[in-house]
């Protein structure tokens, strides 16, 4: 044969294998097209639209993500999801975590998932006001299945802060601050009692204290007040009323007479106290002893506190409910007429 022949033999052998290459390359393009756009068709098995909580391991390799994601019929095929995630270059993207997918879902749509992480739950936890620290965590451990009570009870430990307004009371009642917190699983019981005396700092940061640092008053008197009057006061319209009760008391040293305090020391809130109970000798029992008891009885919200520095005006001693179904009280400043006004809810 001649040395022609030999070379147009050659040249007709290369170009059959780049055809042969070309023809491989375009049905490659072809069904990695087909993976981004089109969606799944070979779960004929598998009804589509059902939710299916999938966990993706820490340490698992994108060939055993896509046989999960086939076994449990999140995508038609493994193999081409697995092409379809190397073809957009993602592979090393995939974020463990159990994750909601939906039956015979598209590539794109399970792989956006799956690259984002699972979205981060948030519990969010309503701390009344006027609630004590027993109250408080109990509340805490309700709403936050992740956080256990002997954690919250080792966390209330007042030396386990560094606060200045810590420096001289000996446990945190009052300082827990009331307010509705988002919580999200990775804290902890010391985080989330932490989070609520930052926001009592961040709080009264703005108050103005110098009145009552004028008549004598630490910040820490005007919480023990603001405690009284959040349990006293059920109308805000009273709390500066009776909070001026309580100054005008004090200013005379008249003892103060609110039961609650000593409902605090009893842990005695749903039942009326007794006779008996209102004899026992305790700084809290505010019939027997002047002044304002040793500590706050329960954490005041932010109103109780501006009530607690801004008194009514007024020159009143005594009050009394006389509206026992919308808790509303009567105001007087003399005892006859409070004692009047007792008989008359009698």
């Amino acid at each position: 044969m001649s040395k022609g022949g030999i070379k147009k033999i050659k040249k007709a052998k290369r170009i059959s294998i780049l055809i042969l290459i070309a023809i491989s390359i375009i049905m490659l393009l072809s069904v990695l097209n087909s993976c981004k756009v089109v969606p799944d068709k070979k779960i004929e098995n598998t009804r589509k639209g059902i939710e299916v909580e999938v966990e993706i391991k820490e340490g698992m390799t994108l060939k055993e993500i896509s046989n999960l994601l086939e076994e449990e019929g999140i995508v038609s095929n493994g193999f081409l999801f697995r092409l379809y995630v190397e073809q957009e270059g993602m592979e090393k993207k995939l974020l463990p975590g159990k994750y909601k997918l939906v039956t015979g879902s598209e590539y794109n749509i399970v792989l956006e998932k799956i690259s984002a992480g699972v979205p981060e739950t948030i519990y969010k936890v309503a701390i009344p006001e006027g609630y004590v620290i027993d109250q408080t965590i109990n509340k805490i451990c309700e709403e936050l299945p992740f956080i256990e009570i002997s954690g919250l009870k080792e966390a209330i430990n007042i030396n386990n802060y560094n606060y200045e307004f810590l420096d001289d009371p000996q446990s945190l009642e009052g300082f827990l601050f009331p307010k509705t917190y988002d919580v999200s699983m990775n804290y902890a019981a010391r985080d989330i009692i932490e989070m609520m005396l930052s926001q009592y700092q961040n709080e009264v940061s703005t108050l103005d204290y110098s009145n009552a640092k004028e008549n004598g008053f630490s910040a820490y008197d005007i919480l023990i007040i603001a405690s009284m009057i959040e349990r006293e006061a059920y109308i805000p319209e009273e709390r500066e009323l009776i909070s001026a009760v309580i100054h005008n008391r004090l200013k005379i040293g008249m003892s103060l007479g609110i039961d609650a305090t000593l409902a605090y020391y009893l842990n005695k809130w749903d039942d009326p106290l007794t006779k008996s109970d209102l004899e026992v000798d305790t700084e809290y029992n505010t019939r027997l002893y002047t002044g304002l008891p040793p500590t706050p009885i329960c954490n005041p919200g932010l109103a109780s506190i501006e009530a607690a520095l801004n008194p009514a005006d007024v020159d009143y001693l005594y009050f009394v409910i006389t509206d026992e179904g919308n808790h509303i009280h009567s105001f007087s400043n003399s005892f006859e007429e409070h004692e009047q006004l007792q008989n008359n809810t009698d």
